[in-house]
């Protein structure tokens, strides 16, 4: 279950990232890396989320004023940029969970984990192993 249909889950921001990987994959370079190709990223990148939809056997979920349409929008328009403080916070986070495996102390984070900076929430998810990554959200 991709929790896709509440729009505060942190899910939808996991598939974003993921259609701006495949968006990176196949273009070289990141959706709204100038201003002249905003508008024309949000396209590519919306094909992109399609695909992905597809290939997981999931709905379409992009209609016009959706959330997913308002944040591929927002991802388009600040390009590739990388807050410092959200830096830090992943590397506090990942420095953390390093830590835990040396010592065996605590349980380390299983499988997806994802942090809204935007809301100061996080997630953890269990995804299939093919689809597993740590996600930090500006």
């Amino acid at each position: 279950m991709l929790h896709l249909d509440n729009p505060d889950s942190e899910m939808v921001f996991y598939v974003l990232l993921r259609a701006v990987e495949r968006f990176y994959a196949q273009y070289g370079r990141f959706p709204g890396h100038s201003n002249d190709e905003v508008e024309p990223d949000i396209v590519k990148l919306k094909a992109c989320l399609c695909k992905i939809l597809q290939e997981w056997g999931c709905p379409p979920v992009f209609d016009v004023g959706s959330v997913f349409f308002l944040l591929f929008e927002n991802r388009c328009r600040y390009g590739a940029a990388e807050l410092h403080s959200v830096a830090a916070f992943v590397g506090g986070c990942a420095a953390q969970e390093v830590i835990k495996l040396i010592t065996g102390q605590y349980v380390p984070l299983n499988n997806t984990y994802i942090y809204n900076a935007m809301t100061a929430t996080s997630a953890t998810f269990e995804l299939l192993s093919s689809v597993c990554c740590c996600l930090f959200l500006v």
